[in-house]
């Protein structure tokens, strides 16, 4: 059986979250200091804090749904018993690492390429083909970089 497609398919899942220098969630996270993780720009609505938040829940609940049992909510993705709102950035980051690993040992599971097409339960009860999901992981990761790219930019005054 072919993985050509589901082997592209993580190369562009590891590009999206850390390999792409300049665009990757990881890159434009990299540069993001202990201050800026619960700092709200003026006007803004998310600190860093919420983006990782938000990032590593959608991955973890992507992966569990569509290849799992379908047990995470938003609220359920988080693993430690204190707070995530009182994580370190350190803590947060290997967090961010895991949920993005979980997704691609899911991917690494999948017989084939054929899989691609098959069905799978979304985390709010739409059915999707496997690919649609997977792309929506990949471009959930760049969408959200630019964003933190942003945040970044304006909490530091730089164009």
């Amino acid at each position: 059986m072919s993985r050509d497609v589901l082997e592209h398919l993580i190369w562009s899942l590891e590009q999206s979250f850390r390999k792409k220098p300049e665009h990757s969630l990881i890159a434009n996270l990299s540069s993001v200091t202990t201050e800026d993780l619960d700092t709200v720009v003026p006007g803004g609505g998310r600190t860093m804090r919420d983006l990782i938040i938000h990032c590593g829940a959608v991955k973890l609940m992507h992966a569990n749904h569509a290849f799992g049992d379908a047990s995470y909510t938003f609220w359920t993705t988080w693993p430690h018993d204190d707070p995530i709102s009182d994580a370190s950035f350190e803590d947060l980051l290997e967090w961010l690492e895991l949920a993005h690993l979980n997704v691609i040992a899911s991917v690494v599971k999948l017989e084939g390429d054929h899989e691609l097409v098959a069905p799978r339960p979304t985390y709010w009860g739409e059915q999707w083909e496997t690919r649609n999901v997977l792309d929506a992981i990949a471009v959930h990761d760049v969408y959200h970089a630019g964003e933190i790219n942003h945040l970044r930019a304006l909490l530091h005054q730089v164009e």
